[in-house]
């Protein structure tokens, strides 16, 4: 075993494990910083890969991520609840971490394996999502919600950006028959898993990740009929499943208790009135739930109080002000941009998951807040490190 040999092997283990569990997640990044800190004590292996690591950590979207989470120290030092704030700064720190070693492992790992590791697991977690959501259907109760092991909106924006993946790897990649099968299998497993998640907004993402793939890949423009066709089929199946009134037709509904939708515009309006009230450094980070209540003493939606204004946006405005908004904005802006000019360059099939996943998540954040979950958004920044690697496609396996 060498350390580049560790790297890989940690590079497996995080694929396996970012779609199922944070726990797992974190284990695996520990395995690769500890490959790394055994790479660079060891002056051959170090001479070797510092030429890849240097230009790893050259990226802008990693200064623009330092800025972030700067940023993010000084609205908790100035916020309603400095020492509640500052408790959150590991939540803005992990994303640096992860930011860090993956691209570094990527960039000296001696091989990465990452797909079948991947798909198996995303497979099986969405097959656990089914089997959920069938016996909750055939149970008789109010609402049918896969979810895995994990809240179901977290879910659901999992299975979206791994859905993104499995379509872009058979728009692609020239891969065996018996791989393509796999991958349409897993794009099955995970489309039903989304449809039953109930998750709308991460729905409409893979929507517009479709038609980033469209603009970018000509030859998927032939599939927009049939994904009309599908749109539409789940439209259908969407009204006839038990919703407990989260339906489409909740979305023009003039009563209050059926429309979710409804809650959300006084969220943001909550958002905005604090970001008036607090424009330079918001409330601090994680001080939207502290103060909502304060400018909403009434029950929204049978809640009392609300941890994020469901739109990361509004909600990063609010805790961190028009600087924090600025900050979130230009990570955001910068990885797209990244995914767009490396999917221009390199044309396979992780860059166009790359920017096909970096747009829908732009939009899953219209109505959740995903940045603020770190699995969620270390698959993103895993998603787009390998879309936009310098690596040669055929090394990644």
């Amino acid at each position: 075993m060498n350390p580049r040999r560790a790297l890989s092997y940690g590079l497996a283990a995080l694929a396996f494990c970012v779609p199922l569990s944070i726990a797992g997640v974190n284990a695996a990044l520990a395995v690769l910083t500890v490959g790394l800190l055994w790479l660079l004590s060891d002056r051959r292996e170090r001479a070797a890969a510092a030429p890849a690591l240097r230009e790893a950590m050259r990226s802008p979207v990693l200064l623009a991520l330092t800025a972030y989470v700067a940023w993010g120290v000084i609205a908790s030092a100035a916020g309603v609840d400095p020492a509640a704030s500052l408790r959150l700064f590991p939540k803005d720190a992990h994303k640096i971490w992860a930011f860090i070693t993956i691209a570094s492992a990527l960039a000296a790992a001696d091989f990465i394996w990452i797909k079948a590791p991947f798909a198996t697991a995303m497979g099986l977690h969405a097959a656990v999502g089914v089997f959920q959501a069938v016996q909750e259907w055939t149970g008789g109760v109010e609402r049918v919600r896969a979810h895995g092991f994990l809240h179901p909106v977290s879910y659901a924006e999992i299975l979206g950006l791994g859905l993104i993946g499995a379509g872009s790897y058979l728009a692609r990649a020239d891969a065996s028959q018996r791989d393509r099968r796999a991958a349409r299998i897993l794009l099955a497993l995970t489309s039903a898993a989304l449809v039953f998640s109930q998750t709308r907004a991460v729905v409409v993402a893979v929507g517009v990740a479709f038609l980033t793939a469209c603009l970018l890949e000509p030859r998927w423009r032939r599939h927009s009929l049939k994904a009309l066709l599908i749109a539409v089929c789940v439209i259908g199946f969407w009204e006839i499943m038990p919703t407990d009134g989260r339906n489409i037709r909740s979305l023009f509904s003039k009563s209050q208790n059926t429309s979710s939708h409804r809650a959300r515009l006084v969220l943001w309006d909550v958002a905005a009135r604090i970001a008036v009230d607090h424009p330079m450094t918001g409330v601090g980070p994680g001080r939207y739930r502290q103060t909502f209540e304060l400018y909403h003493p009434a029950k929204l939606d049978s809640e009392g109080t609300w941890g994020n204004a469901h739109n990361l946006y509004f909600h990063q405005l609010a805790e961190r002000g028009i600087p924090g908004l600025l900050a979130i904005l230009t990570v955001l802006g910068l990885l797209f941009k990244g995914a767009w000019d490396a999917e221009r360059t390199r044309r396979n099939g992780w860059s166009l998951w790359g920017v096909a996943a970096t747009s829908a998540f732009l939009v899953m954040n219209l109505t959740e807040v995903a940045w603020q979950t770190e699995q969620v958004a270390t698959l993103l920044i895993f998603i787009w490190l390998l879309g936009a690697s310098p690596r040669p496609s055929r090394e990644i396996l």
